[in-house]
Parts: structure tokens; sequence; C-alpha cells
């Protein structure tokens, strides 16, 4: 295994990494467009192949939205996923002055809430926040 981090990614890749967790594909030209308005996005590569990638979407205020962190399945339980995460977080609190606190937000995939509790995620709800909440929309 040769991995190496980058920030660069296709569309068909980022389709091809929802498809080996199970996800629905969106359309490469939804999948561009997200990528393209994504703050901070870290992808870790095998060789040429794109193995795991996140994404953070942040106001460079005080919210930040970790979204997509995905691991091919083959490659979960390596600390591959940890390490964007990580990557993610510190990148983006290089963008805060001193003293500023950020807010970091996600939607945790269904029984993925103990690989984020271990980054120092809490699940909602609890004594300070309420659910968190969805909604999906098709036009």
């Amino acid at each position: 295994m040769s991995l190496h981090y980058t920030n660069k990614m296709t569309g068909k890749e980022y389709n091809d990494m929802r498809v080996s967790v199970g996800w629905r594909p969106i359309t490469d030209e939804q999948a561009m467009r997200g990528i393209a308005h994504t703050t901070f996005l870290v992808a870790a590569r095998d060789d040429d192949r794109i193995v795991a990638m996140g994404r953070m979407l942040f106001d460079f205020g005080y919210t930040a939205y970790l979204g997509d962190v995905i691991v091919r399945p083959e490659y979960q339980g390596m600390g591959i996923g940890r390490k964007i995460v990580e990557m993610l977080i510190n990148k983006t609190m290089e963008s805060a002055h001193e003293e500023e606190r950020i807010m970091f937000i996600l939607g945790a995939a269904k029984d993925k809430e103990e690989f984020y509790e271990k980054i120092g995620f809490k699940r909602r709800p609890n004594e300070d926040s309420g659910a968190g909440m969805t909604m999906w929309r098709k036009k």
C-alpha cells in the first residue's frame, strides 16, 4: 500500500466512493459542483485509486460541517478515515484567530457514531444540544 493525500478528485471518483459504501450515486455534474464549493477536501490515494475521502464546509466564522467521510470497506480500520478527519479539522483551525472557537458539525452515517466519538464528537441529543436533523428534497 502506497498512500498519498491530495485535495483533488473527479465527480466520477466521488461517485465511485459513494457506491463503494452503499450510498446512492448523484450525477457527476452535481458531484463536481459540490467538490468545487467544498472549503477543504482530503482524499487518500493508493497509487492512483481513491480509497478514502472527506470534505469540510467552513463559513470562516465559527461553523464547520464535516461531510462525506468515506473509506472503502477494504481500507477501513487502518486509521485512514481518522487521519483524514484530523487533517480537515486542523486545516479548518488554521483559519481561526487566537481564542476563537469553531463548532464542528456532522451527520454520521448509521452505526458510525463510535468512530466520531473516538475523535471527540458528542452524540446528539445530549445535555447541551437537541437531535441532529436532515431533509432531502428532489427537484
